[in-house]
């Protein structure tokens, strides 16, 4: 399993923020799986001066994963499918740069910024930039929770030049690294706000041209824009302040740190995915080329469904989450899709279901007694195939419910066991 995090473009007032690391369990020389305690996750940051510093790590194969910032706003037209594909690129980021926003999220000296990146400075706020895209005419705004996370003020930068003050409405850090944040249209005298048209994830082929726009390196000038194509889809990562992101695309349209919570497009203008991660080449400690990751946008529409109706509410007094994000269940584990090559590479006893590649201690898995190694093959009477079958489970489902699930060990041995969901713990 691939080891990733995500980073932002950090202005320190005291000294620079460090990455931190996580582990992500990786197949043993005898077919088990342990955490190696050799991969963790790469971040990179910028100080007052624009230097930028990456700390990164290996996995067991030699592989260093960085998460990427969030990317600026880049504009997206309806093109057509059979035209010359740099008109139609052209077109796709004039149609969507309205839409694609700056998000600049500001912590005090008591606060710190993305805790995904491990290390603290107290002495003094720091101020952090990535992207969001706008899904509604009210003005909610799409983007990731590392981009948003510790901070306690947000300003939000359109590309005309309109800026406004954003109230954090919800986010979800465990499964999924989003959040919604808001901004009142009327502040700018009531202007009509540009909206992001999103797409359906499922139809995506590899192969197919992709966009990625964003605020690489938080470079002046304007975001950034990069094509290429879909490489992958249903990647699985785990990010270092332990998000376990699945059914991920991978791109090779290139993804920088500052382009975390970005759009990756389709040639029809949609939105497909949220830019998440990139991997860090270990010998140079830099991004490695070629291999990006998106969350897929169908991935999250059970949460912002109600905010791209424009009816999500706003935060109760004194909270900061809203029900919708708040109230998914957690089981606290790495599940990976088993396939056909996987099952003969380490001799799974079943060529379908969704392995456990990680359980983290003190979570509902744990205490139900999953271990590494498991293989999820039914749950809530549902055959677990893939791990999109295990989403769909979840998806259906509160905190408090207890299911029924069947599991197979390396063995080969069936069990049944049930387990009782939580809220996620960084909800």
């Amino acid at each position: 399993m691939l080891g990733i995090i995500a980073c932002l473009i950090f202005i320190a007032c005291g000294s620079d923020q460090n990455a931190g690391a996580g582990n992500s369990p990786q197949p043993s020389q005898n077919g088990g799986f342990s955490s190696s305690g050799d991969n963790s996750f790469a971040t990179t940051s910028s100080s007052n001066s624009g230097d930028n510093n990456v700390v990164a790590s290996t996995t067991a194969s030699g592989t260093t994963y960085q998460a990427v910032a969030q990317a600026p706003s880049s504009q997206t037209v309806p093109l057509n499918p059979t035209g010359y594909l740099n008109q139609d690129v052209r077109n796709v980021i004039k149609a969507v740069r309205p839409a694609v926003v700056e998000v600049i999220a500001e912590t005090s000296n008591s606060g710190n910024i993305g805790s995904i990146f491990g290390g603290s400075d107290n002495s003094g706020g720091e101020t952090g930039i990535g992207t969001g895209s706008i899904i509604s005419p009210n003005g909610y705004i799409l983007t990731n929770n590392h981009v948003v996370e510790g901070a306690n003020k947000f300003t939000v930068v359109l590309p005309d030049g309109r800026q406004y003050d954003a109230t954090l409405i919800g986010r979800e850090g465990k499964v999924n690294d989003i959040a919604v944040i808001k901004i009142d249209p009327a502040q700018n005298g009531g202007q009509p706000l540009p909206v992001m048209k999103l797409g359906d994830s499922s139809k995506l082929e590899i192969g197919e041209a992709v966009v990625a726009i964003g605020n690489a390196l938080g470079l002046e000038g304007g975001p950034s824009v990069t094509q290429g194509i879909v490489s992958a889809m249903g990647r699985s990562i785990q990010e270092p302040n332990g998000a376990q992101l699945t059914q991920l695309i991978q791109t090779d349209a290139a993804i920088n740190p500052g382009n975390s919570g970005g759009p990756l497009l389709n040639l029809r203008g949609e939105q497909v995915g949220i830019n998440t991660a990139a991997p860090v080449d270990p010998s140079q400690g830099v991004v490695a080329n070629g291999i990006g990751f998106a969350i897929n946008i169908n991935q999250v529409m059970t949460y912002i469904q109600p905010f791209v109706n424009g009816n999500g509410g706003t935060p109760a007094q004194g909270q900061s989450t809203q029900p919708a994000f708040a109230e998914k269940p957690f089981m606290g584990i790495l599940p990976q899709t088993v396939t056909a090559g996987l099952a003969a590479q380490y001799k799974l006893p079943v060529k379908q279901g969704a392995l456990i590649g990680r359980v983290d201690p003190g979570t509902p898995a744990e205490k139900a007694g999953w271990q590494v190694g498991d293989i999820i093959v039914k749950m809530d009477g549902t055959d677990i195939k893939t791990i999109d079958d295990l989403a769909a489970v979840l998806q259906r489902h509160k905190p408090g419910d207890t299911v029924s699930t069947t599991l197979v060990n390396r063995s080969g041995q069936q069990r049944t066991t049930n387990i009782t969901f939580t809220k996620s713990p960084n909800s």
